[in-house]
């Protein structure tokens, strides 16, 4: 239990809301889309400070898994369950009112660590999707769905394990609900447009 609530702390340290507070004295979640991640830090503030976002996020799901993995040996259920509790706390931070990211960079550092060259193919399929779409939020959708089957086919996953890349898998599906809504109806805007939605 005391892991669990140690990697949603940690999963709660958001890279948006940390460097807007501290470099530019604002709140990301009043700008744009209201979302805390990286696509609306890139909007609010900028490439310098989305790419930081982008790293802070990505480094925080990756340096934890490691060193519960390779440091503490800890369970490979625990693993699993600690890399769910770091997301929840990436999406639902305590002290951000619960409103944070939609999860995309913590989760490919979390299975960079738990299945690397499966989360390779899926961020190659990303970034190809982005690519071929010039949607972000379709690719992450993609890669959502992607990582998760992948996971569960490839790896020899307990049943417990099993749910919860299936959970995550829908977590951030779900996260990106208003996008979901904005592709369905045409109007969600693409790289290269003066106006983004997160």
């Amino acid at each position: 239990m005391t892991w669990l609530l140690l990697s949603y702390l940690a999963g709660s340290i958001s890279g948006s809301y940390i460097l807007g507070k501290l470099l530019l004295k604002k709140d990301v979640r009043k700008y744009g889309s209201g979302n805390a991640g990286t696509t609306n830090a890139i909007r609010a503030f900028g490439k310098k400070i989305g790419i930081l976002t982008f790293l802070i996020d990505f480094l925080k799901g990756l340096i934890l898994m490691y060193f519960l993995k390779n440091k503490l040996n800890v369970s490979v259920n625990l693993l699993y369950g600690c890399a769910l509790s770091l997301i929840i706390g990436h999406d639902y931070p305590f002290y951000m009112n619960f409103k944070g990211g939609k999860g995309v960079a913590t989760t490919i550092g979390i299975y960079a660590i738990l299945g690397f060259n499966l989360d390779l193919i899926s961020v190659i399929a990303w970034i190809l999707f982005v690519e071929i779409t010039k949607m972000i939020s379709l690719a992450s959708i993609l890669y959502f769905c992607l990582v998760s089957v992948l996971f569960i086919f490839f790896n020899d996953l307990s049943q417990v394990q099993t749910m919860i890349v299936v959970f995550i898998g829908a977590l951030g599906i779900y996260r990106h609900k208003d996008n979901i809504k904005r592709i369905i109806n045409g109007s969600e805007n693409k790289i290269g447009k003066n106006r983004l939605r997160g």
